[in-house]
């Protein structure tokens, strides 16, 4: 018997603007598939239960002639993302019907899975390379969160932004107590979570964001000082509530030259995000302006990557966060979207910088087990 299999195709590069959903996405439902006959050579069939918008998804969308540290997702083909999706059949030794998955695979109802034997491992610090693999599909067993959290923690404490946090303040932030920390885009999925480990470092933190309603989340979540860039300039805040010793950078631009202006002797800015250039074209990007203030301050720069530090920061971090979430001391809210069909809308929706009232991660949900 065919049961409906549809995806979320990758149908056309959107250049240097906005993807728009039917046009550089398409949701297809033509497919179908029968899941107790399909061949699974050796793998597993999957159901997807949920995926993770991210932001570096929008980086594979790039042009051809554009290098980065991910491969260039292919016209034509499903989006590949992070899913939670649980096992239907299994010809793997160690995976089993029932057991649930975390990690790279197509936007799609069902995939029969070419499981890639130590691919990737997550808590041992093993990531996918995107820069080997151009359509990378690989995942991981997760075990059952047994009502302690919800399985969407897996995309945001546990997840992505997490680990983004996690590794980016440990790695390069050099926190000491009693030191400030301007974040921008303090609402946002990396942002919220690293509020709440900045503030458990004993750090003063000032956080930015687009509302008044992710002004008061942000204050929820410990934030000494939180302010709307709209109504308040970053430079009066920073001029008032500063200096800084450390600046993390969400959404690039004249942000990071505010930033820099308003940065202690020997300060450390942490690049994370561009969100307010990834759909701008090069030539009307903000350049930073002040870059002479970078050596009379001896200030530290960094690009981050999480890839880089799994090896030696995942370990710490799977000991380390789930510990605190069980004290109550680190959370996060997700935003939910219901429906494959949304998927792409969602996607979208979180690339708008500032333009969206949602708070924190945003998660579709596929499929209710």
């Amino acid at each position: 018997m065919l049961t409906p299999n549809p995806r979320v195709v990758f149908a056309k590069r959107p250049g240097t603007g906005l993807p728009v959903p039917g046009e550089h996405l398409v949701y297809d439902a033509s497919r179908s598939i029968d899941l107790e006959a399909v061949p699974l050579n050796g793998g597993f069939l999957t159901e997807t239960l949920m995926l993770s918008p991210e932001p570096f998804l929008r980086e594979r969308m790039r042009d051809l002639s554009v290098d980065s540290y991910s491969t260039h997702a292919v016209v034509g083909a499903p989006m590949v993302g992070f899913v939670l999706a649980v096992v239907l059949r299994s010809e793997k030794e160690g995976v089993n019907p029932g057991d649930h998955m975390l990690g790279l695979s197509h936007w799609e109802a069902y995939t029969v899975q070419p499981y890639m034997e130590g691919r990737v491992d997550f808590k041992a610090g093993k990531y996918p390379d995107w820069t080997e693999d151009t359509d990378a599909m690989a995942l991981y067993q997760v075990g059952d969160p047994k009502g302690i959290y919800p399985w969407s923690r897996y995309f945001s404490v546990l997840g992505g932004p997490g680990l983004t946090a996690f590794c980016g303040l440990e790695a390069y932030g050099d926190p000491k107590k009693g030191e400030t920390i301007y974040i921008s885009s303090g609402a946002s999925a990396v942002g919220s979570i690293l509020i709440q480990l900045a503030k458990e470092k004993g750090l003063r933190v000032i956080a930015s964001a687009g509302s008044d309603a992710k002004v008061e989340y942000m204050r929820s979540l410990g934030a000494d000082v939180a302010f709307n860039y709209k109504t308040t300039p970053i430079a009066a805040a920073l001029k008032e509530h500063g200096p800084l010793d450390i600046y993390w950078d969400n959404v690039g631009g004249e942000a990071v030259e505010i930033a820099i202006e308003y940065l202690r002797l020997h300060g450390r800015v942490i690049l994370c995000g561009a969100i307010s250039e990834y759909n701008v074209a090069p030539k009307d990007r903000h350049g930073v302006k002040n870059l002479s203030e970078v050596c009379k301050k001896r200030l530290r720069i960094y690009g981050l990557m999480v890839a880089e530090h799994m090896a030696t920061l995942g370990p710490r971090f799977f000991a380390e966060v789930p510990a605190l979430m069980a004290q109550g001391k680190v959370t996060a809210r997700e935003t939910f979207t219901e429906g494959l069909e949304n998927a792409a809308d969602a996607f979208v929706k979180m690339l708008q910088a500032g333009g969206a009232e949602e708070l924190g991660k945003p998660v579709v949900i596929v499929a209710k087990e």
